[in-house]
């Protein structure tokens, strides 16, 4: 088990050196957005990227999950499922083009009126970029991964302060900085793994085509699912309180932002373990163990970032953006929980089980729809975030039942009794604002987790001191 951890840690290292240093400084650029673009303008593009990845997985029927999972199989052929993903990804495109030009005509959503072609562009660049980061991460080119999500971070500093400081072309310079940090990412990861080696549509096995649908089909549901739960609250609010109010709710979404940062950099290492030594002799204990060390380290950061929600607000939110901060710690536990689901999620990735993926997705976008529309009618922007915590942790119920005996969790009820400390303390600070309290609370979670704080020290000092 210490080289399965080795090789899970050693992963995460470089994807933490690589992401959480650049997303610090995306971060930083917070209060640039809220000084220069208006909260209707913030809420517009929010809305615009909400659908180009709400359409993502439905046009190209979740191929690139088929892409990352059948590209860890020794026995297939990489050229083959590399030709696969570009064919449906190509389609898609096309396709997308077809329904931003179809929202033009009927003008569906007003709030991005005007925007189409932009919306288009960025949708090309994230697709192609997906496609060419989940087949790199099949290949277990972790360290090249990493690496392109600098070079996009960098990209998008660079041209945020050129388009809006410099040149000030607001919401279209916005647009244009977050389509060329994809396409230059895209065009980096394209050069190291040398992709146009691995395009050639004689290579297309319609048999492995076959499989692999059979498998990303059915996580078409689970990505809308995941949007919804993510994103359903910003329609909802726009469309019952308007769009300056969605743009309250999207700039809250930046400090949680952290904790979905160090989300994805453990969801992506913990992807390539979980397909990797599935199978193996003590798998469900290595899984339950990296689950519940992880889960901690995102509780405690949650803890932290609750308590510092109105002084990062004074420093992120300018003007009118500044009550913001209410909204932030709800959001904070909810990144916890859609944490908790994304550790499960390699699990079934590794069986196969897309079906558990889907239902989940399914019960929770139900769910998450009729809770956002009662309880933003009943509470504003407020119930939006509290219908997202309730439907983030269904979610993740309903996977912890289909993993089932694949995982095993030593001393479960803590993780319960933590989750639960956090849902207070969100509350305190959103309505009460008691520091002291919310300090106690916190202390109370570190001492309940000690047993669990001392495994991972030591889990750390054995894989890299021995």
């Amino acid at each position: 088990m210490e080289n399965k951890f080795k090789y899970l840690f050693k992963n995460i290292g470089v994807l933490m050196i690589a992401n959480f240093s650049s997303k610090i400084l995306v971060f930083l650029l917070v209060p640039l957005y809220t000084s220069v673009l208006s909260t209707t303008e913030y809420g517009s593009y929010d809305l615009a990227v909400s659908t180009a990845t709400l359409l993502f997985p439905i046009l190209t029927l979740n191929i690139v999950d088929a892409v990352m999972r059948f590209s860890m199989d020794c026995a297939v052929n990489k050229k083959t499922i590399a030709t696969i993903g570009m064919k449906f990804i190509s389609i898609s495109a096309i396709l997308f083009g077809i329904c931003m030009w179809i929202l033009k005509r009927i003008n569906l959503l007003p709030g991005i009126s005007g925007l189409e072609i932009y919306i288009f562009l960025y949708y090309a660049s994230y697709a192609v970029n997906q496609l060419l980061i989940q087949f790199s991460k099949g290949l277990e080119r972790v360290k090249d991964m990493g690496i392109a999500g600098v070079v996009g971070t960098f990209v998008t500093i660079i041209t945020n302060i050129l388009f809006l400081l410099v040149l000030k072309w607001g919401l279209i310079g916005f647009f244009f900085s977050s389509i060329l940090a994809q396409m230059i990412s895209a065009i980096y990861l394209a050069i190291r793994i040398k992709v146009w080696e691995c395009i050639d549509v004689t290579e297309i096995d319609k048999k492995t085509q076959h499989e692999m649908l059979m498998y990303s089909v059915p996580l078409i549901a689970t990505a809308v699912g995941w949007w919804i739960n993510s994103a359903a609250d910003k329609y909802v609010v726009a469309f019952m309180l308007g769009v300056a109010s969605n743009g309250l709710l999207s700039v809250s979404y930046k400090i949680p932002q952290i904790i979905n940062t160090l989300q994805g950099i453990f969801t992506q290492a913990w992807q390539i373990s979980a397909v990797k030594e599935y199978g193996e002799e003590d798998t469900s204990k290595f899984y339950g163990n990296t689950f519940s060390s992880i889960n901690l380290l995102m509780c405690a950061a949650c803890s932290f970032l609750i308590i510092l929600s109105k002084p990062l607000a004074h420093i992120l939110y300018a003007k009118e953006f500044y009550v913001a901060w209410q909204y932030v710690p709800f959001l904070l536990l909810s990144s916890v929980l859609n944490c908790a689901s994304g550790l499960l999620g390699p699990i079934l990735a590794a069986k196969k089980d897309s079906k558990a993926m889907m239902w989940s997705a399914i019960i929770g976008a139900a769910t998450n729809i009729v809770m956002n529309i009662i309880l933003v009618y009943l509470m504003g922007i407020q119930g939006a975030t509290i219908a997202t915590v309730i439907c983030s942790y269904i979610i993740y119920a309903v996977r912890k039942r289909a993993v089932g005996k694949d995982i095993w969790i030593k001393d479960y009820f803590i993780i319960i009794v933590t989750w639960m400390l956090l849902f207070v303390q969100a509350f305190v600070e959103s309505y009460l604002s008691i520091v002291p309290i919310e300090i106690a609370i916190m202390a109370i979670l570190i001492v309940i987790n000690v047993k669990e704080l001392k495994r991972i020290f030591f889990k750390i000092k054995h894989v890299f001191i021995h």
